[in-house]
Protein backbone atom coordinates (compact mmCIF):
# COMPACT_ATOMS: atom_id res chain seq x y z
CA UNK A 1 0.00 0.00 0.00
CA UNK A 2 1.83 3.54 -1.13
CA UNK A 3 1.10 6.61 -2.48
CA UNK A 4 3.05 7.99 -5.86
CA UNK A 5 3.59 11.43 -6.87
CA UNK A 6 4.26 12.57 -10.31
CA UNK A 7 5.89 15.78 -9.07
CA UNK A 8 6.85 17.79 -5.93
CA UNK A 9 7.62 21.74 -6.09
CA UNK A 10 9.76 21.88 -3.08
CA UNK A 11 10.41 20.39 0.33
CA UNK A 12 7.57 21.74 1.72
CA UNK A 13 5.43 20.58 -0.51
CA UNK A 14 7.14 16.90 -0.06
CA UNK A 15 6.43 17.07 3.81
CA UNK A 16 3.07 18.14 3.40
CA UNK A 17 2.30 14.88 1.51
CA UNK A 18 4.42 12.83 3.12
CA UNK A 19 3.03 14.01 6.71
CA UNK A 20 -0.82 13.43 4.84
CA UNK A 21 -0.10 10.10 3.83
CA UNK A 22 1.42 8.91 6.99
CA UNK A 23 -1.08 10.09 9.02
CA UNK A 24 -4.08 9.05 7.24
CA UNK A 25 -2.24 5.65 7.36
CA UNK A 26 -2.31 5.54 10.78
CA UNK A 27 -5.31 7.90 11.78
CA UNK A 28 -7.93 6.84 8.98
CA UNK A 29 -7.55 3.33 7.61
CA UNK A 30 -10.59 1.53 7.08
CA UNK A 31 -9.61 -2.35 6.17
CA UNK A 32 -12.07 -4.68 4.48
CA UNK A 33 -10.09 -7.44 6.75
CA UNK A 34 -6.71 -7.48 8.18
CA UNK A 35 -3.46 -7.91 6.54
CA UNK A 36 0.48 -6.35 6.16
CA UNK A 37 0.68 -3.33 4.91
CA UNK A 38 3.60 -1.86 3.64
CA UNK A 39 3.60 1.84 3.63
CA UNK A 40 6.17 4.10 1.46
CA UNK A 41 5.50 7.51 -0.37
CA UNK A 42 7.39 7.74 -3.73
CA UNK A 43 8.07 10.61 -5.77
CA UNK A 44 8.80 10.86 -9.64
CA UNK A 45 10.69 13.23 -11.23
CA UNK A 46 12.23 14.21 -14.67
CA UNK A 47 15.90 13.09 -14.64
CA UNK A 48 19.20 13.71 -16.04
CA UNK A 49 22.52 13.33 -15.39
CA UNK A 50 25.41 14.86 -16.38
CA UNK A 51 28.96 16.82 -15.77
CA UNK A 52 27.08 20.28 -16.15
CA UNK A 53 23.59 21.36 -15.44
CA UNK A 54 23.63 23.14 -19.27
CA UNK A 55 25.02 19.51 -21.12
CA UNK A 56 21.93 17.83 -18.93
CA UNK A 57 19.71 20.13 -19.59
CA UNK A 58 20.59 19.63 -23.76
CA UNK A 59 20.18 15.70 -22.87
CA UNK A 60 16.72 16.13 -21.14
CA UNK A 61 15.40 18.85 -23.90
CA UNK A 62 11.68 17.47 -24.02
CA UNK A 63 11.51 15.52 -21.14
CA UNK A 64 8.35 17.85 -20.02
CA UNK A 65 5.90 16.07 -23.09
CA UNK A 66 5.13 13.59 -20.33
CA UNK A 67 3.83 15.88 -18.07
CA UNK A 68 2.36 18.22 -21.04
CA UNK A 69 0.32 15.35 -22.06
CA UNK A 70 -0.89 14.37 -19.14
CA UNK A 71 -2.47 17.51 -18.38
CA UNK A 72 -3.49 17.84 -21.60
CA UNK A 73 -5.74 15.25 -21.67
CA UNK A 74 -6.83 15.75 -17.88
CA UNK A 75 -8.32 19.11 -19.26
CA UNK A 76 -9.71 18.69 -23.18
CA UNK A 77 -9.35 14.62 -23.08
CA UNK A 78 -10.66 12.17 -23.89
CA UNK A 79 -9.72 12.42 -27.77
CA UNK A 80 -10.99 10.79 -30.48
CA UNK A 81 -7.99 8.37 -32.46
CA UNK A 82 -6.18 10.84 -34.57
CA UNK A 83 -8.03 13.92 -33.23
CA UNK A 84 -5.16 15.60 -31.76
CA UNK A 85 -1.76 15.88 -32.75
CA UNK A 86 -0.30 16.24 -29.40
CA UNK A 87 3.84 16.42 -30.37
CA UNK A 88 2.45 19.39 -32.32
CA UNK A 89 0.80 21.18 -29.14
CA UNK A 90 3.23 20.43 -27.31
CA UNK A 91 5.95 22.43 -29.06
CA UNK A 92 3.67 25.45 -29.57
CA UNK A 93 3.53 24.86 -25.57
CA UNK A 94 7.25 25.10 -25.19
CA UNK A 95 7.76 28.44 -26.42
CA UNK A 96 4.93 29.98 -24.10
CA UNK A 97 5.95 30.98 -20.46
CA UNK A 98 4.83 27.97 -18.57
CA UNK A 99 6.75 25.86 -21.49
CA UNK A 100 9.95 27.22 -20.97
CA UNK A 101 9.32 27.38 -16.84
CA UNK A 102 11.48 25.15 -14.84
CA UNK A 103 10.18 24.31 -11.24
CA UNK A 104 13.72 23.96 -9.65
CA UNK A 105 12.37 20.28 -8.47
CA UNK A 106 13.73 18.36 -11.91
CA UNK A 107 16.13 16.01 -10.86
CA UNK A 108 18.09 17.09 -14.10
CA UNK A 109 21.87 18.48 -13.74
CA UNK A 110 25.39 17.66 -12.58
CA UNK A 111 26.00 15.21 -9.78
CA UNK A 112 26.27 18.05 -7.44
CA UNK A 113 23.07 19.67 -8.73
CA UNK A 114 21.37 16.45 -8.49
CA UNK A 115 22.58 15.34 -4.85
CA UNK A 116 21.05 18.68 -3.41
CA UNK A 117 17.54 18.08 -4.52
CA UNK A 118 17.47 14.87 -3.72
CA UNK A 119 18.86 15.74 0.12
CA UNK A 120 15.47 17.91 0.06
CA UNK A 121 13.37 14.92 -1.00
CA UNK A 122 15.00 12.83 2.44
CA UNK A 123 14.98 15.26 4.59
CA UNK A 124 10.54 15.37 3.69
CA UNK A 125 11.52 12.00 4.50
CA UNK A 126 10.18 10.81 0.88
CA UNK A 127 10.50 7.17 0.43
CA UNK A 128 11.45 6.35 -3.08
CA UNK A 129 12.15 8.43 -5.71
CA UNK A 130 11.43 6.93 -9.56
CA UNK A 131 13.88 8.37 -11.98
CA UNK A 132 11.76 9.37 -14.99
CA UNK A 133 15.22 9.15 -17.54
CA UNK A 134 13.71 8.00 -20.92
CA UNK A 135 10.93 10.98 -21.27
CA UNK A 136 11.72 12.95 -24.08
CA UNK A 137 14.20 12.84 -27.28
CA UNK A 138 16.96 11.49 -25.66
CA UNK A 139 19.24 8.91 -26.81
CA UNK A 140 19.81 5.22 -25.23
CA UNK A 141 23.69 6.16 -24.65
CA UNK A 142 22.34 9.67 -23.14
CA UNK A 143 20.09 7.58 -20.85
CA UNK A 144 22.77 4.51 -19.95
CA UNK A 145 25.49 7.32 -19.17
CA UNK A 146 23.54 9.43 -17.14
CA UNK A 147 22.37 6.38 -14.88
CA UNK A 148 26.22 5.76 -14.69
CA UNK A 149 27.34 8.57 -13.65
CA UNK A 150 24.53 8.92 -11.34
CA UNK A 151 25.53 5.29 -9.70
CA UNK A 152 28.67 6.52 -9.69
CA UNK A 153 28.77 10.06 -7.95
CA UNK A 154 25.43 10.48 -6.36
CA UNK A 155 23.63 7.46 -5.28
CA UNK A 156 26.28 5.23 -2.47
CA UNK A 157 25.62 8.57 0.29
CA UNK A 158 21.78 7.90 0.02
CA UNK A 159 21.91 4.63 0.06
CA UNK A 160 24.16 4.74 3.06
CA UNK A 161 21.58 6.66 5.05
CA UNK A 162 18.84 4.53 4.19
CA UNK A 163 18.61 2.52 7.34
CA UNK A 164 17.57 6.37 8.83
CA UNK A 165 14.81 6.34 6.49
CA UNK A 166 13.30 3.48 7.63
CA UNK A 167 13.93 4.15 11.63
CA UNK A 168 12.07 7.32 10.93
CA UNK A 169 9.17 5.17 9.36
CA UNK A 170 9.33 3.15 12.27
CA UNK A 171 9.09 5.53 14.65
CA UNK A 172 5.93 7.17 13.06
CA UNK A 173 4.19 4.03 12.65
CA UNK A 174 4.70 2.78 16.31
CA UNK A 175 3.70 6.67 17.35
CA UNK A 176 7.30 7.60 18.96
CA UNK A 177 6.69 10.59 16.44
CA UNK A 178 4.04 12.51 15.77
CA UNK A 179 3.63 14.28 12.45
CA UNK A 180 2.24 17.65 12.06
CA UNK A 181 -1.11 18.16 9.85
CA UNK A 182 -0.02 20.31 7.28
CA UNK A 183 -2.87 21.46 4.65
CA UNK A 184 -2.28 20.20 1.59
CA UNK A 185 -4.39 22.67 -0.47
CA UNK A 186 -1.79 25.14 -1.59
CA UNK A 187 -0.07 22.05 -3.66
CA UNK A 188 -3.13 20.64 -4.87
CA UNK A 189 -2.40 21.27 -8.72
CA UNK A 190 -4.58 19.01 -10.09
CA UNK A 191 -7.59 20.13 -7.97
CA UNK A 192 -8.00 23.57 -9.25
CA UNK A 193 -7.99 22.26 -13.34
CA UNK A 194 -11.20 22.65 -14.98
CA UNK A 195 -11.25 20.13 -18.02
CA UNK A 196 -12.66 22.02 -20.62
CA UNK A 197 -14.80 19.08 -22.19
CA UNK A 198 -17.67 18.05 -19.97
CA UNK A 199 -17.86 14.52 -19.71
CA UNK A 200 -20.66 12.26 -21.60
CA UNK A 201 -21.20 8.95 -21.79
CA UNK A 202 -19.86 8.21 -25.11
CA UNK A 203 -16.53 9.69 -23.94
CA UNK A 204 -16.00 7.46 -20.73
CA UNK A 205 -17.30 4.58 -22.70
CA UNK A 206 -14.72 5.20 -24.71
CA UNK A 207 -11.79 5.45 -21.48
CA UNK A 208 -13.43 2.29 -20.96
CA UNK A 209 -12.90 0.79 -23.90
CA UNK A 210 -16.22 0.01 -25.20
CA UNK A 211 -16.25 1.75 -28.57
CA UNK A 212 -15.17 0.21 -31.62
CA UNK A 213 -15.23 -3.29 -30.23
CA UNK A 214 -18.84 -5.10 -31.26
CA UNK A 215 -18.65 -7.51 -28.44
CA UNK A 216 -18.30 -4.67 -25.73
CA UNK A 217 -21.02 -3.05 -24.21
CA UNK A 218 -21.24 0.69 -23.44
CA UNK A 219 -21.33 1.94 -19.94
CA UNK A 220 -24.33 3.22 -18.40
CA UNK A 221 -24.67 7.15 -17.87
Amino acid sequence: MGALCFKVVDLAAARAWVNAYYNTFIHHQERLFEYQANPNIAVVSGFMCAETDEEAWRKADGWTFFQFALKLYNKEGPFEPGEVHIWDRYQAWKQTPAGQRRSGSELIGSPDTIRQRLKELEDANVDQVILLNQAGKNSHEDICSSLELFAKEVMPEFQGRHDQQEAWKAAVLNGEIVLEDIDTTPFDFTARQTPSQKPSKDRRSMVAGAVGRPDSTAISA
